[in-house]
């Protein structure tokens, strides 16, 4: 099976390069190379090619629009970003736009060839060090173990002695006064006190 590939790229050395590279690979052809997203676009619906390596940053169109464009209008071809760029922002609003494979331009022959075969299988293909990086920004925006509620405080932080989060709400009344057990000091004393001075019945 022959791999149909179109290039864009806004640099016409880099296209010309990867053009001539792809082009030496078994089993790919490059169909077409395109300057910039809406040029990719137009050179799509023309020329149906299976994957489309695209450029992130370019004149008018960029590759993140270009991408969202593709899978709403073209939602069989594969797009793989093939850019310098590997902070976790520009990875994250590719693969959010739709890309089936991110990969720098430090990425050889061999490895492009295989990301091709792989995302045509229905994979995704993500270079090892943007996946580091999406691993590290993933981390840095969770939660710690054991985070609190609110300004630092814990889930009871506020509440009386012993109360749960809920128990103020179907208790209201226990918020302003505590609860002892009934064989505690405090409780016996209570009840001493009441039979000392009964409350005069209602008349």
């Amino acid at each position: 099976m022959t791999i149909r590939v179109l290039a864009a790229d806004d640099q016409q050395v880099v296209r010309e390069g990867l053009a001539l590279l792809l082009s030496l690979l078994p089993g790919v052809e490059v169909v077409g190379t395109a300057a910039d997203g809406a040029d990719a676009l137009a050179q799509v619906a023309e020329l149906r090619p299976d994957v489309v390596l695209m450029d992130l940053r370019m004149p008018g169109m960029d590759g993140v629009a270009a991408t969202r464009r593709l899978r709403a209008e073209h939602p069989a071809v594969k797009v793989i970003v093939l850019t310098t760029y590997a902070d976790d922002r520009s990875v994250v609003g590719a693969l959010q736009a739709g890309a089936d494979g991110y990969l720098t331009k430090d990425a050889g022959g061999d490895e492009i060839r295989q990301a091709l075969e792989r995302v045509l299988g229905g994979q995704a293909v993500i270079d090892p060090a943007v996946q580091r990086l999406l691993v590290d920004a993933v981390v840095a925006s969770s939660p710690p173990p054991g985070a609190t509620v609110g300004a630092g405080e814990p889930p009871s932080a506020g509440l009386p002695d012993g109360l749960t989060p809920r128990e103020p709400t179907s208790n209201p009344g226990r918020s302003r006064s505590r609860s002892y057990p009934m064989d505690s000091p405090r409780r016996r004393g209570r009840m001493m006190r009441r039979r000392a001075h009964p409350v005069p019945a209602a008349v």
